[in-house]
Order: C-alpha cells, then structure tokens, then sequence
C-alpha cells in the first residue's frame, strides 16, 4: 500500500481518495493520463480489481475519463467548492479575499471557489440554516471557539487525515495557540494568529498631550489617560469603547482586564473559575473604570467607526483592525494609530488570549479534499497565506515565517509581542456557547446595573458548573 493513508474503508475507496488526492495536488494534471492499472496495482500494493473499483467511481463522477484503446485520463473539468466568509462585508476584505481566491484558481485550474458572503454577527446563524437545510458550504469561516459547537452537532468534518500534517499544529514555547480542537480531534484550523490587544488613537492622544505611550502601561496609567482624553479641551471623546452588542463578544473583549488580575472563564484543566477572587478583583476594576471614565458603549462596527474618527482613544481588537482602519482612513494603519499591549496589574507581563479566525470542512461536503486544498493554501501555503496575513493583519500560524521582512512594522510587532503570553481559551466543551450567554449577562448587571460582584458570579458559577458538568 502507498505510504499516503485516509481513514476511510474498504479499501477501493481509500485507494479513490488518494488518487483524488493526487490529482488536487497536481500529481496527475488535468488531460494527463494517469498511470496503468498494473502500475496503479503495484504501486498501492492490492489487487487490479481494488484498482478498478477505485477508477470506476472516479470516472462516474467525472474526475477521471476514460478513452477507448488510450487509457483512463483526468478530466479537464472544473470542481465547485463553496466558501463561506465574512471578509468580504467590507470591500477592502472584499478585494483581497478576491485577489487570493483568483490566484488559489490559477495555481489549482481543477477548482472553481464560489464565495458566499455573511457578516461576522450573521455568520453562526447563516452557517446553522445551512446546515440544517442540506445546504452547508464546503468551507467555513469560523472563529476558533465556535468549534465545540458544530463539532458536537456533526456540522464539522474531523481534519487529522485531511490537512498537511505541518498545518496541524503551531506551537510557541511548546504552547499550543490555534484552538479547533474537540474529543482530540481537530476540527478547525487557524486562518491566521489574533491576541486581542489594546489600540490606541495617535490623533486622539496627541491632542491630550500624549506624543506616543511606551508598548507596556500599568492599569493605573490607562486609566488616567482615559480621564485625560475624557476631560480635555472640552471635547466629548471618550477614553475607552466598550463592545455591548449582545453576542459573546461582549464578555470576551473584556477578557484581558480579567487576565491582568489572573482571571479568567477556565482553567487549562477546562473547570469552570468564573466566582475567583481575581475575577473579583478584575470586575471590581472594570466597573470602577466604567463609572469614572467616559466610555463610549456600542456595537463593534460602531466602535470601530468613531474610533477612527477620533471619537474614541482607545478600543480592544485583533490585528484584522489593521486592513478595517485602513479602509476608514485610507492610509496605513501605523500612521493613525498604535497597538498597546493589554495593561498590566501587579504582574509586568502582559497577558492576552488568541481571537483565531478558523477554517472548518463541513461534514456536508461532497469535494472534502478540494475544501482540504484550500484551507492548506490560505492557512500555511507559501504564497496565499503571506500575502493574506500581511494585508489583513493576522499573524502568520507558522511561527517561523513570523519574521518575514512583511511583518516588519510596529502594527506586527506589537503584535507578536502581545502573542508570547496569549493562550486559547479552552472552549472543548460543547456548552461553552450557551456558558457566554451567563457571562455576558453577568458583564450587563455589574457594569451598568450595579449588582453586587461577588454574588452575581457566584450565582453565575453555579448555573455554569451545572452547565458544564451536569
């Protein structure tokens, strides 16, 4: 049998996908003759017959074509894959998405992309009515902890047997940093590495008398310049924006404030420490902060909208803030604005946790070797993946490209600072979707109803435990 393996039985079909295989990858290129069936026989190590069977279901459906006296040949058709992504909701993301998939066809002439446009709010609901209509695109855009949740309905394909082996994994100080993981396996892959970080507006800040902040500020300092922005020259900008949009967003863009504090929603052992006396501390903060700080409160498209207007001074993103903001101003990202790396409490390091963009294979799909080619592309191949992480902003999920003279600028830098003490929050459980509805209620009853902290995430903890465990 030939060293490339899949996981399917009997054996014709796992011979079918790997000639299938071969022909995505260019081994066999389309109107070329593939090799005999005694060549075929030996080279897999079974019998003509399992060959047979193996051409006889590439030839009914239409990846191979057979030619009296001439032999069996593959077809010059083109296979349709279906891509769904929320890139394109904004015509910079557009272009480039565009830009890519155009050259993924050219290098790939078997395949044809269909790209289907969603927003990021809409994208979990588009991608549910899919699925249960019979409708699911090949290819996913997720972001990473949504992965338990699909996986555990059987929407996503498992990708151990699928992918590259070297796009599998990415690991940082023997730190795991993509997420997609559900029961072992790997059902979803980073398109990119995103720490959420803290940006900061030059404009807005040169105006308070703020020339430039040093990468690393104490919570006290972020704070006070908040209230400097908040109280200066009589404007109305405001110091912080605040994600409040009713998704799980507005729990975990806030996220960071707790990890200062050593807190946090799981431990790495997946236990629910949502009642912790450093969650204590950390929401104590926030909603002292709140109270004493103009803070624009709104959805994320409106926040990133004002805050490029100069109305804001400091909102918490990804790097894909980097090609939003440069489509609002029209300039580059680095002229207007700064990262900061998330402020830090009694600890000097800076903490941040990985809001990955990911790529799944819906369990639907009839061409998941296809899907299996793209993802290999955009995720980690040489040129796609470069040229996406460099305009959009994400972080190369190869460490080693990392250092690539296109990340060479403060944007990236930054960047991969804030990436060196970024975990993936353990989302593995199947629950953890339904858990972000207990916590984005705890984060509206403390910051903006008063409620007591230590009794609203006690109450919390309990509905969470018996959420997660039963």
């Amino acid at each position: 049998m030939s060293s490339e393996t899949v996981s399917y039985n009997p054996l014709y079909l796992q011979v079918k996908d790997i000639l299938l295989k071969r022909m995505v990858d260019g081994e066999y290129r389309p109107g070329e003759a593939i090799p005999s069936e005694s060549k075929l026989a030996a080279d897999f190590g079974t019998s003509i017959s399992t060959i047979r069977q193996a051409l006889s279901i590439l030839v009914s459906e239409g990846y191979l074509v057979k030619k009296q006296g001439k032999g069996t040949y593959v077809s010059e058709r083109k296979t349709e894959i279906t891509f769904l992504s929320w890139i394109v909701e904004s015509k910079h993301g557009e272009r480039i998405l565009t830009e890519l998939l155009h050259i993924f066809e050219e290098r790939n002439p078997t395949i044809r992309v269909k790209l289907i446009p969603t927003t990021y709010p809409q994208t979990r609901k588009d991608l549910v009515k899919m699925i249960t209509g019979g409708e699911a695109p090949d290819v996913a855009q997720i972001v990473s902890h949504w992965t338990s949740y699909f996986a555990a309905m059987g929407a996503f394909e498992p990708l151990n047997d699928l992918l590259q082996q070297s796009n599998l994994a990415c690991r940082f100080d023997d730190k795991d940093l993509l997420g997609g993981i559900f029961q072992g396996r790997i059902y979803s892959v980073s398109w990119g590495l995103c720490p959420v970080s803290l940006i900061a507006n030059k404009r807005v800040l040169r105006d308070a008398g703020i020339d430039r902040l040093d990468t690393l500020i104490t919570l006290e300092d972020f704070s006070n310049i908040c209230r400097q922005v908040s109280n200066g020259g009589g404007t109305e900008r405001c110091g912080y924006g605040l994600c409040i949009s009713g998704e799980e967003s507005d729990f975990l863009r806030i996220y960071t404030f707790l990890q200062a504090f050593d807190g946090g929603f799981v431990n790495e052992a997946g236990e629910v420490i949502f009642d912790s006396p450093q969650n204590v501390q950390g929401f104590t903060w926030l909603s002292e902060f709140v109270k004493s700080s103009r803070v624009c409160v709104a959805d994320i498209y409106t926040l990133r909208k004002r805050f490029a207007a100069g109305d804001i001074a400091f909102i918490s993103d990804g790097p894909w803030i980097k090609y939003l903001l440069e489509e609002e101003t029209g300039q580059e990202f680095d002229r207007n604005f700064q990262v900061i790396l998330n402020p830090v409490h009694h600890n000097p390091v800076s903490y941040s946790w990985n809001y990955n963009h990911a790529l799944a294979i819906c369990s639907q799909s009839k061409n998941k070797i296809y899907a299996a080619k793209l993802i290999d592309e955009l995720t980690n191949g040489s040129e796609l993946s470069s040229s996406y992480y460099s305009r959009v902003g994400h972080l190369h999920v190869n460490g080693d490209r990392l250092n690539d003279p296109l990340y060479e600028n403060e944007c990236f830098k930054a960047f991969r600072e804030q990436l060196q003490h970024a975990t993936v929050i353990n989302a593995q459980n199947s629950m953890f979707e339904k858990a972000m509805v207990l916590c984005i209620d705890a984060v509206k009853k403390i910051l903006f109803e008063s409620s007591d902290i230590e009794e609203e995430l006690s109450e919390k903890q309990y509905y969470l435990k018996m959420l997660y465990y039963g």
